[in-house]
């Protein structure tokens, strides 16, 4: 099974200036948006990179970028069962782009110059027509994750208020570390029911190497067990979760497997990672051991029943 299916697209390139913003008073430019907000909960949910091209970036309306993030909103969305989902479509950057980019401070300014323009946009609107003060959750995978660590800083300086209302922040694959922590001066998790917190970990098989590729993901980066919800090496067994879900290849979203007891998991303090010897494959793309495309499909019914519970810890 392969999470992320990426595709070419229509694009700009590095000789061109920064895309215009999207306008998110049209409806079209949003992957998701309830018809009607009927739970007391917000999510809002940055996807990770679905396309792969010799562009830098997508543009806003590409069909293809489209198409893949409208599977994973698919394959995600019931997670967040509980609440009520936002996801803006944004100019994304394509893995391309991230390969040729070396360091993490020249990747965080593309992230700056080009999708978290959008998703700052985005979040206003949500703001001003859609949130009512309801409280958030966050939700971000991948290249998501790297929007997101900067949106929170953001949102840390303009809009304040709304960190108080935060249930938490889900910001999987991809470094969060204490130098971050203290600039957007939020927690991290300790346990399963607290809130207010940033959760995060990069799931890995026992056999993973470090490569340039993981180690700028995962640098200095902190963890918590998605099953047993504990920040050290406490062993969380394959009886202790709740439930793998996982995607073939090139389905719509709407196809998967459930798989019972699939996954064990355990910290590992010294690489920041979540180590699972579940039997899958790491992929054609990714450095062995990587099980990155998996971090959602592993632990997704723990993920769940997570945010069931964060969200009555927050109601208490």
């Amino acid at each position: 099974a392969v999470l992320l299916a990426f595709s070419a697209c229509k694009h700009s390139n590095n000789n061109e200036n920064a895309p215009k913003i999207g306008d998110y008073s049209v409806s079209s430019n949003w992957l998701h948006v309830p018809s009607s907000a009927t739970q007391a909960v917000d999510v809002f949910y940055v996807y990770p990179t679905v396309i792969s091209s010799e562009a830098e970036y997508c543009e806003l309306d590409d069909t293809e970028m489209r198409t893949e993030a409208q599977k994973l909103y698919e394959a995600y969305n019931g997670i967040f069962a509980n609440c009520n989902f936002y996801a803006p479509y944004y100019h994304q950057l394509s893995l391309n782009a991230f390969v040729k980019e070396t360091t993490a401070q020249g990747t965080e300014a593309l992230i700056e110059r080009i999708p978290l323009r959008d998703c700052k946009a985005a979040f206003e609107y949500f703001l001003k027509n859609y949130n009512n003060n309801r409280p958030i959750i966050f939700a971000s995978h991948s290249q998501g994750t790297m929007i997101l660590k900067q949106l929170l800083l953001w949102i840390r300086a303009e809009h304040p208020e709304v960190l108080n209302r935060m249930i938490a922040a889900y910001m999987i694959g991809y470094a969060i570390n204490q130098d971050y922590l203290t600039k957007v001066n939020l927690p991290f998790a300790t346990g399963r029911t607290d809130t207010g917190v940033i959760i995060c970990y990069n799931t890995e098989a026992p056999d993973a190497a470090p490569s340039p590729f993981t180690m700028r993901l995962y640098e200095n980066c902190l963890a918590i067990n998605p099953i047993n919800w504990q920040r050290d090496e406490t062993y969380a067994s394959t009886e202790e979760s709740l439930g793998t879900r996982l995607r073939p290849e090139d389905t719509d979203g709407k196809n998967y497997e459930n798989k019972p007891h699939f996954a064990d998991a355990q910290v590992n303090l010294t690489r920041g990672t979540v180590v699972t010897n579940a039997p899958v494959s790491s992929g054609t793309i990714w450095p062995k051991g990587c099980l990155h495309h998996y971090d959602f499909d592993m632990f997704y019914y723990d993920l769940k029943q997570n945010v069931e519970d964060r969200i009555a810890a927050y109601k208490k």
